[in-house]
């Protein structure tokens, strides 16, 4: 779980967690945090996998894919009080760490450890969006080549729908990258 920050994760630093954390499982499909719902509490995976995105005229726009030891939390919430405006759910059966907001403020105020592995969060968090930023400008096979490198995981537990909004591409433009893909390594789909 430690490597959604810089700082270390000791496991005195974890065990901190897990005391002033409540285990939450969700099913495939279902929401952790809502759009339109005040939820200013954090979460952490433990296990599975989820998808943070946002409605554009009813089309599902997404943002990110977490995976074991990410962080959530939506900020309009969290910070500001607000309705969340995108909305963070399980894309398999997931057991996140939720902390409270309250519990999450007092272990900032508590725990230097926290703070500063809470910090690395934040650093990591600005950099991966200023990288993405960067890939999304790619071209489109690119832009897969570089999704199914990096993170080969959500091919298997994310919905091809779901990729491909990531991606900024249509499903059946996702499809025909990864045949030609496939027909380039000499192997050939049975569909």
């Amino acid at each position: 779980m430690g490597e959604e920050s810089d700082f270390p994760l000791s496991d005195a630093l974890y065990a901190y967690i897990l005391d002033n954390s409540t285990v939450k499982s969700y099913s495939k499909g279902e929401a952790i945090i809502n759009i339109g719902v005040v939820g200013p509490d954090v979460y952490i995976i433990k296990e599975g996998f989820v998808r943070g995105y946002i409605l554009e005229d009813g089309i599902e726009t997404n943002l990110y894919f977490g995976s074991e030891g990410t962080f959530l939390t939506t900020m309009h919430s969290f910070w500001a009080g607000a309705p969340s405006i995108l909305c963070i759910e399980a894309c398999c059966p997931s057991t996140l760490l939720r902390i409270s907001k309250s519990s999450f403020d007092r272990m900032m105020d508590e725990s230097k450890d926290f703070c500063r592995w809470v910090a690395g969060i934040f650093m990591k968090c600005s950099f991966q969006t200023e990288v993405k930023g960067r890939i999304m400008n790619g071209d489109a096979r690119w832009r897969y080549e570089w999704l199914e490198k990096c993170r080969p995981e959500l091919f298997d537990a994310v919905p091809i729908k779901a990729i491909a909004s990531y991606l900024r591409m249509t499903e059946v433009h996702v499809s025909r990258i990864r045949n030609r893909i496939l027909k380039g390594k000499g192997h050939h789909d049975k569909n």
